[in-house]
């Protein structure tokens, strides 16, 4: 309470989980607490959204020394207001500058509508460009610094162009001026210090019809998470024509050289018949000795042809004597470790991860199995691999950029960084067996391409579970990628997988063999798409629709606010139920004609202003995000210091 006057405002974040998003009506109350009778001008509301970048920059004072100068780059994104006081239908018929508040309590309210774009590069005019910063004494305009030129250039501009000098004589950089803003959606609330913000909020200010009366401000943040929208403002989940049939993939290759089946065929003398013998298969033991290196042309000429010149063992009760010892190759075992994503690549805080994890192979699968002793739906284990080690991180980059210009020959964009490490999982599986025999073959989309051609550049997959990753969830405070003018946001995401070519037996001394013997690959998938998981909803479309919001009477806002509040509440009680379309005329017959006539009240008016939903409409409408799930979408995003 101060000067016999106290204005508070308040938000109605009934319905919103306290979040606000695109298309969105703002609504809430002023309230006035008048104790002695004062002068007013107005009383206005204003909804302003502003992001703020602070930077140190090193400087070159005159006596040649280093010293950090603090810039500041601040940008409306946000910027509405309304006059709730007096009221249109007065200031429409009064001349007066100045009205009188008896003492009593008093009460206006107030509502906006959230745009889909930041309309930064709409500000004009001075007043909108410079700020003081009370608190460290410094001068920032909306588009960059003040230094010593900045007043005499701008005062030189603004004779220009009262001058009316041509605009070709004019400073050039205005049009680069225009360049360093940007038209984009609505960023994010977010909070990083005096390094980053977005911050968004409803104030009022009451104008003090005197000079030497301070005004009357109030205000009250809140916080925004934008609809998960393509450039083009349309929602992501929509797509293009064959949007489902487009993936991105992250690969790396991996090979295990040298290696032999775990199981091998051995031919066993049978005991009915002198001539006969029987196959049996048995698990490999078998592990060939290092070989002595040889040099010279001739004696690659005493190698086997198999590579393996190992004695085997002689004792006649082996399966592996000399006699029936089969024959074992050695092979490679190539495959990739491959992310797979849905077009376009995103994740989803608190949500499933939208990544699948597979083993892509372009070996047929036949070469596992035990297809060349008749056995072909049985593996001989070559194509096993086991999986140890998962970690998945995720890399946020924070860009941000000051803008120092003096409004003349000088304008110079200084950037900075800053990188932040989320540990998504850490998953150790205690050899998690997959097989590459198993690898199903990978369709390809391309009709045009020959039967032959298919099969030698067929790709074979194998997907790991997704129960094995399913914790790979994002923290529920992530913030969506967004670009503004100043700061840019972008995700980066990093899988570490580590794979043996056989088991560890014992886990409690393993540590060192699975350092030895472990072979890691990582995959960095750039440019990874963080969304709100916030789409459209028929309350949210239906508002979209609305050009504009009416400017009434005192009387008629407070009367309009609280048939909102009740229209509210029963869309509450109401969520699971579609709107219903409107009640169709009654026809009736008509006993001089052949045809029956709908009969209306106002000249067949429910024809000319109703209208069947295209098909576009009923696309969006099959799109539209379940209440319940758009409600839990919002209430899940929260920044601290906002």
């Amino acid at each position: 309470m101060g000067n016999g006057c106290d204005v508070k405002i308040e938000i109605d974040r009934s319905g919103t989980g306290g979040t606000f998003t695109n298309h969105d009506i703002i609504r809430g109350t002023i309230t006035l607490t008048v104790t002695t009778s004062i002068l007013l001008s107005y009383i206005q509301a204003k909804l302003e959204g502003i992001t703020k970048t602070e930077l140190h920059v090193p400087t070159m004072t005159r006596k040649g020394r280093e010293k950090d100068r603090l810039l500041q780059d601040v940008h409306k994104v946000l910027y509405d207001t309304l006059i709730v006081f007096p009221p249109s239908n007065v200031r429409k018929v009064s001349q007066a500058k100045e009205f009188t508040l008896n003492p009593g309590n008093y009460s206006y309210p107030f509502e906006f509508k959230v745009p889909l774009n930041s309309s930064c590069s709409q500000l004009k005019g001075i007043t909108n460009k410079v700020l003081f910063n009370m608190k460290k004494m410094d001068l920032v305009i909306n588009n960059g610094n003040f230094n010593t030129n900045t007043l005499r250039n701008m005062a030189q501009n603004y004779y220009q162009n009262y001058a009316g000098v041509p605009s070709s004589q004019q400073n050039p950089q205005a049009h680069q001026e225009q360049q360093y803003h940007i038209t984009s959606q609505l960023p994010p609330s977010l909070s990083l210090g005096d390094f980053a913000s977005v911050k968004y909020y409803v104030k009022v200010t009451c104008k003090r019809a005197s000079f030497l009366k301070a005004n009357l401000r109030s205000f009250d943040p809140f916080v925004f998470l934008p609809l998960d929208l393509d450039s083009h403002n349309q929602p992501i989940h929509l797509g293009g024509e064959f949007e489902e049939y487009r993936e991105v993939f992250f690969r790396k290759e991996l090979i295990f050289k040298d290696r032999l089946p775990s199981i091998v065929a051995v031919k066993i003398p049978s005991s009915k018949s002198n001539n006969g013998s029987d196959i049996q298969f048995k698990q490999n033991n078998y592990r060939p000795p290092p070989q002595p290196k040889k040099s010279g042309t001739f004696s690659s000429m005493f190698r086997s042809s198999t590579g393996n010149s190992a004695p085997m063992s002689s004792k006649p009760s082996s399966p592996f004597s000399r006699d029936n010892a089969p024959e074992i190759n050695m092979y490679d075992v190539p495959f990739s470790f491959e992310v797979r994503f849905r077009h376009p690549a995103f994740l989803i805080p608190t949500k499933a991860p939208s990544f699948k994890l597979f083993l892509v192979s372009n070996v047929k699968p036949s070469r596992y199995s035990l297809a060349q002793y008749g056995k072909p739906d049985d593996s001989n284990g070559l194509g096993v691999v086991y999986l140890q080690k998962l970690i998945v991180e995720l890399v946020s980059t924070t860009t941000i950029s000051v803008l120092e210009n003096d409004s003349g020959s000088t304008r110079e964009i200084h950037e900075a960084k800053h990188d932040d490490v989320i540990n998504v999982c850490n998953n150790t599986y205690e050899n998690l067996k997959l097989d590459l025999f198993n690898a199903l073959k990978l369709k390809s989309l391309n009709s045009s391409v020959t039967s032959t051609q298919r099969e030698s550049n067929a790709i074979y997959e194998l997907e790991i579970p997704a129960k094995y990753y399913e914790n790979s969830i994002l923290p529920r405070h992530l913030s969506p990628s967004f670009r503004t003018c100043n700061i840019d946001r972008k995700y980066t995401l990093n899988i570490l997988a580590g794979f043996l070519s056989e088991k560890i037996t014992d886990f409690n001394k393993g540590s060192e063999e699975m350092t030895k013997k472990v072979k890691y690959v990582d995959i960095n998938c750039l440019n990874i798409k963080v969304l709100s998981g916030l789409n459209l909803t028929s309350n949210l479309h239906h508002n979209a629709l609305k050009t504009r919001l009416s400017s009434v009477s005192k009387k008629d806002q407070l009367q309009n606010y609280h048939q909102q509040q009740d229209q509210q509440q029963h869309e509450q009680q109401h969520q699971q139920h579609p709107p219903a379309f409107p009640s169709r005329p009654v026809v009736t017959p008509n006993t001089n004609s052949t045809h029956s006539i709908p009969q209306t009240s106002q000249d067949n008016e429910w024809s000319d202003s109703v209208q069947l939903p295209t098909y576009d409409d009923a696309l969006r409408e099959s799109t539209y995000q379940d209440d319940s799930e758009h409600y839990r979408a919002r209430s899940r995003y929260h920044q601290h210091n906002i």
